[in-house]
């Protein structure tokens, strides 16, 4: 046994071991948000690849070991190189970063091919091996732990759902003067425009103008009370804060699952209402949902979550109603090919890639693209003109980065750190299309709807390192009721109790407000429950006016 182990240890087996464990690495560190089906597929390719290129390079050398160290060179450049183009180079030419890499590559293999003897690679084989081996296993080591963390979409509907909802299916309202229907439109990443004027001396003026001019009431002291998309919208949806998971789940499914089956559907639900997800890739379909829309570049499709064949087939894609061939996995996680492309030399020709893989693979638009953006809008407007009162949620990855819009409106190559005129020249655009939005809501509904025109949260200015802590409080906010309800914005008002202003307001349902309270994520999305509370240090308690 000995004698076979070292025999293997002597032969270049780390160049595919060295191919695969990014591969392992990236599928770690995003388990639960990439389709997972997609990632053994990706590790089959790379150990053809590696194989093609180790016989193509030992054609060329005529030394096995030699050639184990450039192929693994080789295919470190190639997964890395995404990576490093995005820490280091960028905004600059992804051509150019190409060309760079290629040449330091070249110059490094001729360097080692002429000093270096054939036999110091034979020497050092072993240990390549060795060392290739044992990153390897730490990551499987990773991904076994993060699995028992991380649950599966079925796992979490299967034992949840059934208790949020409701023992009785009310019969669907029509849109009326006392049940209108109910817009929640999210454009992610919107800072107030106090914000713009005095951190970036930009005048936004004129977008709140126009629609103050449509009966909109801008509150300019708005916060929201977390500091990223998946703790705010489900705070918002059910009127409370988040500190810590109670389920057996994973903390971003748990989120996610708030966010769809919230309390404020299920109470408008047994109202009658007609509840509408239009998905961005932060929400999951929801069986509550009486209509769930995702966008392809195949069209806009139509996904129906059947509580009674939810443990069954979701993960394999045997779900009744669901038009083929999408998946809802497909709904709410993003592509690993994709992902893997991204942090890859691939980057280079990732549009023509990524339009390639959507077509082949029918998957739903990326959330950042700006196909989604204005398709979801186009699809809004027609559902105001339903005659059912609907409780619709518009998620709306806009004027979030990246960047995808010049101010004329046309797509432009994705710019992940735009320069001021390129962010503000995209926003223009974007607040011509949330207008558009809006007057096609007022023109086309029968009664004077709700719009809760409100951002998750602020910005982070679509530039690089935020200026300041406090930055992704503060939020563009604009509520339109019809003119027989009102909400009193209290001072401080933080995004926690919209819903129960709201629903005070129309149904007079009773809800208490919550005591205002900012939470800040020192690790992000890597600890959703390790937070720290500023409220004292950020709350706002203003002077300022109620526009």
């Amino acid at each position: 046994m000995k004698q076979i182990i070292r025999t293997a240890l002597e032969q270049p087996l780390y160049p595919w071991l060295v191919g695969i464990s990014p591969i392992l690495h990236l599928y770690k560190e995003n388990l639960g948000l990439v389709i997972d089906s997609e990632v053994i597929p990706s590790i089959l390719l790379m150990l053809l690849s590696t194989s093609i290129v180790f016989y193509i390079i030992n054609r060329l050398v005529q030394s096995m070991h030699l050639t184990g160290f450039i192929t693994s060179l080789c295919s470190l450049v190639f997964s890395l190189s995404g990576h490093v183009y995005v820490l280091v180079f960028m905004p600059k030419s992804l051509g150019i970063w190409t060309m760079m890499v290629f040449a330091g590559l070249a110059y490094v293999i001729f360097a080692l091919r002429k000093k270096r003897s054939k036999d110091f690679f034979a020497k050092a084989t072993p240990s390549f091996n060795v060392i290739a081996l044992a990153l390897l296993v730490l990551q499987l080591a990773g991904i076994v732990d993060a699995w028992g963390e991380t649950s599966k979409f079925v796992q979490i509907y299967a034992d949840n759902i059934p208790n949020s909802l409701p023992g009785v299916i009310a019969p669907k309202a029509m849109d009326s003067d006392t049940k209108p229907d109910i817009y929640y439109i999210i454009p992610d990443g919107y800072p107030s425009d106090a914000w713009l004027r005095s951190t970036e001396n930009y005048d936004n003026s004129e977008f709140t103008r126009a629609l103050q001019d449509r009966g909109f009431t801008v509150v300019g002291h708005a916060q929201s009370n977390y500091a990223n998309t998946i703790l705010s919208l489900p705070s918002v949806l059910n009127g409370q804060y988040y500190h810590s998971n109670p389920s057996p789940y994973s903390d971003y499914d748990y989120l996610r699952v708030e966010a769809a089956n919230s309390k404020v559907a299920r109470f408008l639900s047994d109202m009658g209402y007609t509840y509408i997800q239009l998905l961005s890739g932060s929400f999951l379909p929801s069986p509550m949902a009486d209509i769930i829309r995702d966008f392809t570049p195949q069209g806009t499709i139509e996904i129906e979550v059947d509580i009674t064949t939810i443990s069954e087939g979701i993960l394999t894609g045997d779900v009744p109603n669901i038009a083929e061939p999408a998946r809802i996995e497909r709904s709410y996680k993003r592509s690993f090919y994709e992902a893997y492309m991204n942090t890859t030399l691939l980057r280079l020709a990732r549009s023509r890639l990524g339009k390639l893989l959507q077509n082949a693979l029918s998957l739903p638009h990326h959330t950042s693209a700006p196909e989604r953006f204005l398709e979801t809008i186009d699809e809004v407007v027609k559902i105001s003109a339903m005659p059912e009162a609907t409780f619709t949620i518009v998620h709306l990855l806009k004027p979030h980065r990246p960047v995808v819009f010049n101010e004329d409106g046309e797509p432009i190559p994705w710019i992940h750190r735009p320069n001021p005129e390129e962010f503000f020249a995209e926003l223009r655009f974007i607040n011509s299309r949330f207008l558009h939005l809006i007057d096609s809501i007022l023109e086309r509904s029968k009664h004077p709807p709700v719009i809760i025109f409100q951002a998750d949260h602020g910005s982070v200015r679509g530039m690089g390192p935020a200026p300041g802590r406090n930055t992704l409080f503060d939020i563009y906010a604009a509520y339109h009721l019809p003119s027989q309800f009102s909400v009193a914005f209290p001072k401080p008002f933080t995004t926690v109790n919209t819903f129960r202003l709201v629903l005070n307001s129309i149904f007079g349902s009773g809800y208490e407000l919550q005591t205002d309270k900012l939470f800040e994520l020192p690790r992000r999305y890597k600890a959703l429950f390790q937070w720290l509370d500023v409220t004292d240090e950020f709350l706002k308690t203003p002077s300022l006016p109620v526009h």
